[in-house]
């Protein structure tokens, strides 16, 4: 038969290793949440860049097709040329839009990564049990 204390001591240590994993486990799993918030912050900042660049591009192309307006009807004659420039403006303007709405739309998802491991973890864990 085997000693009581002995079986007391592998168990001890079978709780101990059991818990070393976990906090590995886990260390390992917030640094990748900070990885990816890092990612998600520098995606974030790219993505107010380029709308930013749209509201300029918009509000200028606003602006010439009101300048490009007002003479023409001033003078009622060939300002197609501003109006062309005014509509350039605002169609790139929106295009821009439409690629920033689009990369929020079908970019990657938050924190991808770590909801994968996740499900990996507890996937491994039912295959334990």
């Amino acid at each position: 038969m085997s000693d009581p204390d002995q079986n007391a001591r592998s168990l001890t240590e079978s709780i101990r290793g059991i818990a070393r994993s976990l906090g590995g486990l886990l260390q390992t799993r917030v640094e990748l949440f900070g990885v990816e918030l890092q990612e998600e912050k520098i995606r974030a900042l790219r993505l107010m860049a380029w709308f930013a660049a749209a509201i300029a591009l918009s509000t200028a192309g606003l602006m010439v097709a009101m300048g490009a307006l007002a003479i023409f009807l001033w003078r009622v004659a060939g300002y197609g040329g501003l109006i062309g420039l005014a509509l350039v403006g605002l169609a790139a303007g929106a295009g821009i839009l439409w690629w920033v709405r689009w990369q929020l739309v079908n970019g990657p998802a938050p924190f991808a990564h770590t909801a994968a491991e996740f499900g990996k973890d507890a996937e491994n864990f039912r295959e334990l049990s």
